[in-house]
């Protein structure tokens, strides 16, 4: 009996260690997605001011929609530093991974 009881409180030990490896994040992908965010950004923000030298936006509504932009992209940093991304619009993480924080329901 006691070495059933060794066997399957070993086995529960081996199980909890090794869930947080299962769920380790890799940095260096960190890394490349936050650099690709910016990247997107950048790009975002270069059609906006060929939008204002076309004529299609004006240069007020350009600047409001970069400074969105600028504030969106350091919440997105900020996330992605803590472990979580979340996607775009309301649900915020859609089909992606939060590594740190309790699942909700």
């Amino acid at each position: 009996m006691r070495k059933l009881a060794a066997s399957v409180l070993a086995l529960v030990f081996m199980v909890v260690s090794a869930v947080p490896a299962f769920g380790a994040v890799d940095q260096e992908k960190l890394k490349e997605i936050k650099a690709l965010n910016q990247q997107m950004t950048n790009i975002k923000a270069q059609i906006i001011d060929k939008e204002v030298e076309a004529g299609i936006l004006d240069q007020a509504k350009a600047e409001k929609i970069k400074k969105s932009m600028q504030e969106r992209q350091a919440k997105i940093e900020q996330d992605i530093d803590k472990g979580e991304f979340h996607g775009f619009g309301p649900q915020k993480g859609c089909c992606r991974k939060n590594s740190n924080a309790p699942k909700t329901e």
